[in-house]
């Protein structure tokens, strides 16, 4: 039996630590690693990012340890893990789950409910679902090659069956 992340009721521990694993992995790749606040250019006015892209009540000039920093993408991570939970009625492979929390947590969840990444995969279209992942490689209309490579390492993960 393969293991499965299951959302949103029964969920397989294994499953659940090995997609948690490889989500954390992703992100700090991508997000990369920031010790002091700052403000992205690509991202709207007043929304800062510190440590591993966390957005929430940062100031620019914040300072954390990476400790700290390792710390809060674990506090983090349930609150998008909850976010994929409601937007995702499918079970998920723990590399598909990894995919679609890295997404989650790039873009909102918000954004993934609105997705034709989460239409495709709830209807039961992995392939569409995995490919429409490439279409967000943009920020603020302009197209982001940081982005677009991001979302081929998602697409590649989602498309995964273990």
């Amino acid at each position: 039996m393969t293991d499965v992340v299951q959302t949103p009721t029964r969920r397989a521990g294994k499953a659940v630590a090995t997609g948690t694993a490889l989500a954390v992995a992703m992100i700090t790749a991508w997000e990369g690693f920031r010790a002091v606040a700052w403000h992205d250019p690509i991202d709207p006015p007043g929304v800062n990012t510190v440590c591993y892209g966390h957005i929430e009540d940062v100031q620019i000039g914040d300072k954390y340890t990476k400790v700290q920093c390792q710390e809060m993408l674990a506090d983090d991570l349930p609150r998008y893990d909850a976010m994929v939970r409601k937007c995702i009625h499918v079970q998920l492979p723990p590399h598909r789950y990894a995919a679609i929390v890295s997404f989650t947590y790039n873009v909102g969840g918000g954004a993934l409910c609105k997705s034709s990444v989460a239409r495709e995969l709830n209807a039961g279209n992995v392939q569409a679902g995995c490919d429409a992942l490439l279409r967000y490689n943009k920020a603020n209309g302009k197209y982001i090659q940081g982005l677009a490579n991001r979302r081929e390492a998602e697409r590649k993960f989602c498309l995964m069956e273990n």
